[in-house]
């Protein structure tokens, strides 16, 4: 550019010489600007949610040992390695004579998370309660690779459970950006 005189001294562009609405979306290019540049609160996006809902038969156990509770196992492949995995559950269990269950999520082979649940009310002279029981965890796989997720349950002094007794057990897995 041609001037007359003297030619201007250049001089950094600052924010106020930039009106609102002069630069739009489409004249920053795509990875100009990184998520650590953005507001805090702008991520813990869901990013992808996968369900299963357990159809087969009801499961008796009685066992003290943690044993996969039949046909109920869910893979995620997370979008990103830092992304974290909610997960939750509701298993349907009978338990009677004030006995209880143990549960434990499982990724791969590793437990992730255990709880107890022991829940029974007095009824008909009988001590029996049929019930839903959630259960929830926040998982951080910290991979991109198809990552698998089961529930395993175990009974309390040997007495015998009954799992999915008329109403089904699902598990929900939702990748949460971070």
């Amino acid at each position: 550019m041609s001037y007359i005189g003297k030619t201007p001294t250049s001089v950094p562009l600052t924010s106020s010489d930039i009106t609102n609405g002069i630069i739009t979306t489409a004249k920053i290019a795509d990875d100009a600007i990184s998520a650590a540049k953005l507001a805090a609160g702008v991520g813990g996006k869901v990013l992808q949610v996968s369900n299963f809902v357990q159809t087969s038969s009801a499961q008796n156990l009685s066992s003290a040992s943690y044993t996969d509770l039949t046909a109920i196992t869910i893979a995620i492949t997370p979008t990103a390695s830092d992304s974290k995995i909610l997960i939750s559950a509701r298993i349907n269990a009978r338990t009677q004579d004030q006995r209880g269950f143990g549960m434990q999520f499982v990724r791969g082979a590793t437990s992730i998370y255990a709880t107890l649940a022991t829940y029974s009310i007095y009824t008909n002279g009988v001590t029996e309660m049929y019930s839903a029981y959630p259960f929830s965890y926040i998982d951080s796989p910290n991979t991109t690779s198809e990552t698998t997720y089961k529930i395993q349950v175990r009974t309390h002094s040997g007495s015998e459970v009954n799992f999915n007794a008329g109403i089904n057990s699902n598990i929900y897995l939702m990748e949460i950006g971070a």
